[in-house]
């Protein structure tokens, strides 16, 4: 794991290089030092999810590891209902506030941004505590990791907000560090300074709570410091268009926006947790916490594609509101080709050695060999697909992205509601990759009938 670290880093290091000779594209090279800092953040954030996994399963057993998974996968639904899309559509905001001159309207924003969430996560607060015994008995989860679970919630909604406003501000380096390691390291650094202190198969999530509720104090702080700084360059800015600007801030218009941004966003998340959810439901505690480490694994695979879309996302929105289809085009292709080269050395070690890796987790872990494959291949096909999703979705194009997604999760469901019984985590595996194939295709399909380009990327293929 260590070696393939290792190899990744050096590889983006060595395409940056050439690139940075070669291309002169400023579009390009921001994309390029963006996703570096990204990259090697979120590989960093792995792999100490990868210790705390290692950490929870060999000192407390897969169980515990599965009860632990469930608490947070609970809260991770409901704090994205809570999240309502804000988080996403201030991205695309701010982004193009500050690129127009309209910074000083960020402020306003994240301030009726809040508002709206913590309205939202105060209901759901109440829901949470109102049906904890019934979600416990439908998740087969002890209450209690429910009930300590709870306390870190407005905490990491609010956490979101802090976080989505500081990508949209493109300050990536601590993007990245909040985004991708954060809080699981605090969360490693707590757990390991308590177990020294009690035996309790609590302590996982009592080291999660306390991280998230640290975290999102520090991720305030950054957000007002990097804000005031780029107010302080940009208000004496004028811009002709601040009248429209300004109007696009009203609630009714950040509802519009934001809500097919949470359909979007939930589907996202029923295509990547559906099975664990399922699984959760229809086998064992034990079965989840085997299935989550091949999940987690498999996530190596798509460090590419997140660390790409990170600065991907406020660059697509910017070149769009510009009208400059062929930057457009370019920097579409360009962050799909960079996506494609970190990703295949990944997918090359979990194709041939997926019992050796899952073997640090424990003998009973290699069971998801077989999963590892399935769900690594699926990475690997959005990986040659692109940010197709990000794209949609920063270009006004959240409708369609929603549909998309809607269908196919449903296709998701069903395949699980098939497919378990039969195979267990294989056969979560099986659906979440079908799922994840058809999502892509039908996104590539239809930038291609709207934009008149493809997204993908496969090395001696001309589009």
């Amino acid at each position: 794991m260590v070696n393939n670290l290792i190899l990744n880093i050096n590889l983006l290091s060595n395409i940056k290089s050439y690139l940075s000779k070669y291309i002169k594209d400023s579009h390009y090279v921001e994309l390029l030092q963006g996703a570096s800092s990204t990259f090697v953040l979120k590989i960093l954030g792995l792999f100490v999810g990868y210790i705390i996994a290692i950490f929870i399963t060999n000192k407390f057993g897969a169980d515990v590891f599965g009860q632990y998974v469930t608490a947070l996968l609970i809260i991770e639904i409901l704090s994205m209902f809570s999240r309502f899309g804000v988080d996403t559509a201030l991205v695309r905001f701010i982004s193009i506030y500050a690129h127009n001159g309209a910074s000083y309207l960020i402020k306003k924003l994240f301030y009726k941004a809040i508002i709206i969430v913590s309205l939202m996560a105060i209901i759901f607060t109440f829901i949470l505590l109102y049906f904890s015994s019934d979600i416990s008995y439908f998740m087969n989860l002890d209450e209690e990791y429910l009930l300590i679970v709870s306390f870190s919630f407005i905490p990491l909604v609010l956490y979101h907000i802090n976080v989505q406003a500081i990508r949209g501000l493109k300050k990536m380096l601590s993007f990245s560090f909040l985004n991708n390691i954060a809080i699981t390291l605090l969360t490693l650094i707590l757990l390991v300074v308590m177990v020294s202190y009690s035996s309790s198969e609590k302590l996982p999530i009592y080291a999660y709570v306390m991280s998230v509720i640290i975290m999102t104090f520090a991720s305030y702080f950054l957000w007002y410091h990097h804000k005031r700084n780029v107010i302080s360059l940009k208000i004496t800015e004028n811009n002709k268009n601040i009248d429209d600007f300004d109007n696009e801030l009203s609630i009714k218009n950040l509802f519009k926006i934001s809500l097919p941004l949470l359909l979007g966003q939930s589907m996202i998340l029923i295509m990547g947790k559906v099975d664990l959810f399922m699984l959760a439901n229809m086998t064992s505690s034990e079965q989840v916490g085997i299935y989550n480490i091949a999940l987690k694994l498999s996530m190596l695979a798509y460090i590419g594609l997140m660390a790409v879309n990170s600065i991907a996302a406020p660059k697509f929105s910017e070149i769009y509101s510009t009208g400059d289809l062929n930057a457009l085009k370019r920097i579409v292709q360009q962050s799909t080709k960079i996506i494609f080269w970190i990703t295949l050395p990944v997918i090359i070690l979990f194709l041939f050695f997926p019992k050796n890796i899952l073997s640090f987790f424990g003998e009973e872990f290699e069971l998801a060999s077989m999963a590892l494959i399935v769900l690594a291949f699926s990475k690997m096909f959005s990986a040659i697909s692109g940010s197709v999703g990000t794209f949609l979705q920063m270009v006004g194009k959240q409708n369609i992205f929603q549909n998309i997604l809607i269908f196919t999760a449903v296709i998701n469901i069903i395949l699980n509601y098939i497919l378990i019984p039969l195979y267990s985590i294989n056969g979560a595996a099986l659906a979440s990759a079908i799922s994840v194939i058809v999502w892509n295709i039908l996104m590539i399909v239809y930038i291609k009938k709207k934009f008149g380009f493809y997204s993908i990327y496969l090395p001696g293929i001309r589009k």
